[in-house]
């Protein structure tokens, strides 16, 4: 995880990751945070067979959704207040492989008084677009 000054004292950001990626759905998942500073965020997730598999042997709509959600609450929250998702649309576009490393990355495109906008592509390390997100957050101070 690289966590850059940008408005964001770089300790503030390593905090917010540790936090995040120490809870205990993101160890339950697997999921970590690679890079993070204000404004942006990037989650990745190894899939397992053990973890992660439909009731078809593909891999489960809620995992990508699961980091999908990981990079947004360390983008949101790393915009100096305190932040909570309202709103995450999802777009599925293709399903990834078990067994490979997926990756989210989430990033802030409008900060207003109350809330903010961030768009988040779901991706596998070869780049192929697994799905696509909108989101809205709230911003619980100003």
């Amino acid at each position: 995880m690289t966590a850059r000054k940008t408005g964001n004292r770089s300790s503030d950001v390593e905090r917010l990751v540790a936090d995040s990626d120490s809870s205990s759905f993101a160890k339950l998942l697997g999921l970590k945070t690679i890079e993070a500073h204000r404004g942006y965020a990037v989650s990745s997730l190894k899939l397992s067979k053990k973890k992660h598999v439909n009731f078809q042997g593909g891999t489960h709509g809620a995992v990508l959704f699961a980091v999908a959600d990981h990079a947004c609450g360390i983008c949101g929250n790393s915009m100096e207040r305190k932040a909570v998702l309202l709103n995450l649309s999802m777009n599925y576009v293709s399903s990834p492989a078990l067994g490979s490393i997926i990756e989210a990355e989430a990033r802030m495109v409008h900060e207003g008084k109350t809330t903010g906008t961030m768009v988040i592509s779901v991706k596998d390390r070869d780049g192929k677009l697994l799905a696509h997100c909108q989101t809205t957050i709230y911003f619980l101070s100003a």
